[in-house]
């Protein structure tokens, strides 16, 4: 259940510009959007492409990367040194310019996009024409482990006012999970927790606990990672009920 803040480190990685030989689209496009559980692994690449106009001499263009990371609703600006800056094409630009901006070790879950701004400029520097573009967003899901308590099962016995209670615990997160504690609440009285080694990604585990038998129609509760030791995607689900599964 610990909640770690978010950490972004971002280095912005510009691709050199390209001359074509025909003229290229005025467009703004995600080319590249790498996901992992590393930081290295998880890349957005966004190109932006304009086409010479009438008069043009040189031809400028300007990456704002916008992220929402985690929680959050709106989309900010990215502060980092390479984005926010205008490229130039070189005099005799040909047919257009096209430049891909990239950008390094995003943080999960966040969602990104770029607004990619375009200049004409004419002799003696004269503003021919300026417009916008926004790209399609880029997500990056989250990482981190996702414990959820399953299917809870209970038979009498083995002895005279004993059951035996099974629990499923998965992790349906995308990375592994270390080790944890999971509670039984409810079934006479808290139980001592169990403690699971470890769970990797789409793995479960099966749980016993002996206890008194519950009282049908009561309800059971059950905790996983309940000391808060692992940070997880999602914390919504590490507590659950579950209807005592004993029949009259």
């Amino acid at each position: 259940m610990r909640r770690l803040a978010p950490l972004i480190a971002l280095i912005a990685l510009a691709a050199p510009a390209v001359a074509h030989a025909q003229a290229p689209p005025l467009r703004a496009k995600v080319t590249a959007c790498e996901t992992g559980p590393l930081p290295t692994d998880r890349v957005a690449a966004f190109t932006g492409s304009m086409p010479s106009i009438a008069g043009s001499r040189r031809l400028w263009m300007r990456f704002d990367v916008l992220a929402r990371i985690g929680t959050a609703r709106t989309y900010t600006a990215l502060k980092v040194p390479g984005l926010g800056v205008w490229q130039k094409s070189a005099s005799g630009h040909a047919a257009g310019f096209v430049f891909t901006q990239r950008v390094q070790a995003l943080a999960g879950p966040g969602s990104y996009k770029a607004v990619v701004r375009y200049r004409w400029y004419g002799k003696n520097g004269k503003l021919l024409r300026s417009t916008s573009r926004q790209t399609p967003v880029c997500r990056q899901p989250d990482q981190r482990p996702d414990l959820q308590a399953g299917a809870l099962d209970a038979t009498p016995g083995p002895g005279p006012g004993q059951a035996t209670y099974t629990l499923v615990v998965r992790n349906g997160g995308r990375s592994a999970a270390g080790a944890f504690d999971v509670l039984l609440s409810g079934a006479g009285s808290d139980q001592p927790t169990q403690r699971v080694t470890g769970l990797q990604p789409g793995a479960s585990v099966t749980l016993i606990f002996a206890a008194p038998p519950c009282t049908p129609g009561s309800t059971l509760r059950v905790t996983v990672d309940a000391r808060g030791e692992i940070p997880e995607a999602s914390e919504g689900d590490d507590v659950a009920e579950r209807t005592c599964p004993l029949a009259q």
